[in-house]
């Protein structure tokens, strides 16, 4: 495992906010996948593994989709929360030292 380094881009240190184990892999399947061959071509050449870049997008898309989810559903309560901040503030803002 490579050294993490002053140099190093702090993406490189950001936290995914997880706690804890990360979740076990699913099972795999094999899927058909229709791909555009001339990017298909210029991927293989470039060494891309296309499974894992379709896996991690994927990912992001089903977290993403699930995210707009929760806020559409609570949409509700969550502006009633933002009056209420509007109307009385934020719990201990005269202690902050900002």
């Amino acid at each position: 495992m490579k050294k993490k380094q002053f140099s190093d881009s702090p993406e490189r240190f950001r936290h995914s906010g997880r706690i804890g184990q990360p979740p076990k892999p699913g099972r795999k399947r094999a899927v058909n996948v229709t791909i555009d061959e001339n990017i298909l071509a210029e991927a293989k050449a470039q060494g891309i593994n296309l499974s894992k870049v379709l896996e991690d997008e994927l990912r992001e898309r089903v977290k993403a989709a699930k995210i707009a989810r929760w806020q559409e559903e609570n949409r509700d309560a969550l502006e009633s929360f933002n009056r209420l901040i509007e109307r009385a503030g934020i719990f201990g803002e005269e202690f902050r030292n900002w």
